[in-house]
Parts: C-alpha cells; structure tokens; sequence
C-alpha cells in the first residue's frame, strides 16, 4: 500500500514539473518572436532564461538562441562573442540530441539568418529551412506555427513559391 502511494506521488510530481516546463515554454515561445526586433524584449527573456539549468531540449534550444540574440545587444566586444558562442553551443548540443526537434532547428535557422556572416555560423541554413518547411504541417501548435510562418514569410532565404505555400496553410 505504501509502495502505491509513493508511486502515486512520484508521477504527480514528474506530471506537474512537466506541465510547468510546457507552460513554461509557451510563455518564451510566444516572447520570442520579439527578440529579433527589440533590445529590452531580448534582455528581459535572456534575464528569464540565463540562469536556468534544464535538461529539456526545447528549454535549451531557446536559451541558446536567446543568448545568441543577446549577443547583438551587447556592447562590450568580449561578453558579445562570450554570449553568441555560448548560445551557440547550447544549440548545437540541443540539435545533436535530437537532430528531428523541428522547432530546435527552427531556431538554430533564425540566429543563422540574422548573425553576420563573418561569425562562420550559416553552414545549416538551407538545410535546417528545409527541414522545417518540410515538416511545417505536422506541427500541432498554434503559436508556433505561425510564429515558424511570420519568420520564413520575412526571410529573405524563402522562395516566393515557398512563402506561398506557407501562407495557404496557416
């Protein structure tokens, strides 16, 4: 009897620490989308997320491009290649842990498409865009997909054709 209750408490617990890394995730993922655009958007996720310790691969994949980003906002010459090496190792390490995570490479695509080509981080662009738009319509949520679709119908690394097609399946 014992035994049952200790299992019973156990999966509560591992159930409640997952709806809260869900929730957790929606909440970063729905910021995102302004990280690119806004310094003080950037800073306030980066200071969310720059002390978490997760081992979930979407949490680290999105540190790591928030990191990566932040590294555009920085001043200092050092804590800029500091950050954006460090964001990019986290997501490189994320993606080698599970290579078909569509939002992982998502974001890896992002940060790839918007550093200066003279930091050597592009050598995935066309492979991770076409893994995502392959993979586009079998994404289930919707805050992703259209966040995926507002990025790659903004791209310049999107064929009209492929802008097109995205936009019909929205």
């Amino acid at each position: 009897m014992v035994s049952k209750k200790i299992i019973v408490l156990l999966f509560s617990i591992y159930s409640f620490s997952l709806l809260a890394q869900n929730s957790n995730i929606e909440l970063i993922r729905k910021e995102y989308g302004n990280v690119r655009l806004d310094s003080s958007s950037c800073a306030a996720l980066y200071a969310k997320i720059k002390n978490t310790t997760s081992t979930d691969i979407l949490s680290n994949s999105y540190k790591g491009a928030i990191m990566a980003s932040m590294a555009s906002y920085t001043k200092n010459k050092q804590e800029k290649i500091n950050l954006f090496n460090q964001g990019k190792k986290i997501m490189e390490e994320s993606i080698a842990k599970d290579t078909s995570s569509i939002e992982a490479r998502f974001l890896r695509l992002t940060v790839q498409t918007s550093c200066p080509k003279v930091l050597g981080y592009h050598k995935h662009i066309e492979q991770d865009k076409a893994y995502v738009l392959a993979n586009y319509n079998s994404i289930k949520d919707k805050t992703l997909k259209q966040m995926i679709a507002a990025f790659l119908i903004d791209s310049k690394y999107v064929t009209d054709k492929e802008k097109s097609n995205l936009k019909n399946n929205l």
